[in-house]
């Protein structure tokens, strides 16, 4: 059989869920004995984080590429390094692959599906469809979606639940008291966190404003932290980054609220960390108030550590959080609604370590890396 070499496209200057896991998924499929190539924007965080973990990276210059100037970026690659599979990341990354392969059969084609799936039913997406192999996504719900709006044989779909670091996913006590001091955390008070880009898609404004309904009582007794960084959209020819114009609005407005009189002491923005497990022990409840989210990768990590999650009753969310199993449910867009959840876990702390307990349980069983790296050998092996 012929050996597998596998080249990886991903085209983003952004360092959110869908590229950390990306990159992170290709640093293990490096621990295999399938040849891997990345092919990504140099200035990236991506470039930088797998050139150092040793993964062989072909760089993109520029700020931003089209999708016929990676289609024969691709088509060189594949010559040069004999790549027999290749493996998209992002949409306009699909675009490509497809295109690069039009005429050539005999290079398969995997395409990770981190969005929701919306209708593509017209001549081009199913020209395109035509031309990936596999379409794998770590969501049932998000599966069955692609099977009703997307032109792709059934057969073609493929669950692969995202791989997770297990054995760093324990308690930090000594990290956790040191962390929740330094945000003057007081005993008993109930810590509150999301890990996320600064968004509005990721309704990190309705989560502070879950605050505005909550009793003054109510208030001593939490504290909100939001950890995360604003949207990249690239560099500028100074080598400076650019910010997304409404991330960066949604980054000053939560600064201004957090130094405002009545929330002060009770939330805080902490950038994002890189060593990011502590500071989700160091939470009580964990939230994601997305309006739409796929399937989120801190949702998972946040059950790994056996915290209650409060979610919305949307996207992907309510399939991770299993109804009412491992949290509780809010309505997307409303803090109103984020705030009769906090209220519901101050009430019943018993709940909340139930549902704590019920998750970890349940992340442990589904998201492991020998899993995911299983599935995807094997699936480059059999298509």
């Amino acid at each position: 059989m012929k050996p597998v070499r596998v080249l990886h496209v991903i085209h983003s200057y952004a360092w959110g869920g869908l590229e950390l896991y990306s990159t992170e998924l290709i640093r293990h499929l490096q621990s295999t004995n399938i040849e891997q190539h990345v092919l990504c924007f140099e200035g990236s965080r991506i470039y930088k984080e797998l050139s150092a973990a040793g993964v062989k990276v072909i760089p993109t210059p520029g700020l931003k590429v089209s999708k016929f100037a990676a289609m024969a970026s691709i088509r060189s690659a594949i010559k040069k390094h004999n790549i027999t599979h290749l493996h998209s990341h992002t949409r306009i990354d699909m675009w490509a692959c497809s295109l690069a392969r039009w005429f050539r059969t005999d290079i398969k084609h995997v395409y990770n599906l981190y969005m929701n799936a919306v209708p593509k039913q017209d001549f081009v997406h199913r020209a395109l469809f035509a031309r990936v192999d596999a379409l794998c996504s770590s969501s049932e719900d998000i599966l069955k979606d692609v099977k009703q709006n997307f032109p792709i044989d059934p057969h073609k779909l493929k669950l692969v639940r995202y791989g997770r670091e297990t054995d760093k996913f324990h308690p930090y006590p000594e990290e956790r008291e040191k962390i929740r001091d330094h945000y003057h955390a007081k005993p008993g008070q109930m810590v509150i966190g999301t890990l996320c880009r600064i968004d509005a898609g990721k309704g990190v404004r309705e989560v502070a404003e879950s605050l505005d309904y909550l009793s003054d009582d109510e208030l001593s007794q939490v504290q909100i932290w939001i950890i995360g960084d604003r949207t990249v959209l690239g560099q500028n020819e100074k080598g400076e980054t650019v910010f997304e114009p409404e991330s960066q609005a949604l980054y000053e407005w939560l600064k201004t609220r957090a130094e405002s009189e009545r929330f002060k002491g009770h939330l805080f923005h902490i950038p994002f960390q890189k060593d990011y497990v502590p500071y989700i022990d160091a939470l009580d409840v964990f939230t994601l108030a997305s309006y739409n989210e796929t399937y989120s990768l801190s949702v998972i990590d946040a059950l790994m550590m056996g915290k209650p999650v409060i979610g919305t009753n949307a996207g992907g969310t309510p399939e991770q959080v299993g109804g009412s199993e491992r949290g509780i449910l809010a309505e997307p867009r409303s803090g109103q609604s984020i705030s009769d959840c906090i209220r519901y876990y101050l009430k019943n702390p018993d709940k909340a370590r139930k549902h704590g307990d019920k998750g970890r349980e349940w992340a442990l069983h589904n998201h492991n890396w020998p899993n995911t790296l299983k599935h995807f050998t094997e699936l480059y092996q059999k298509i």
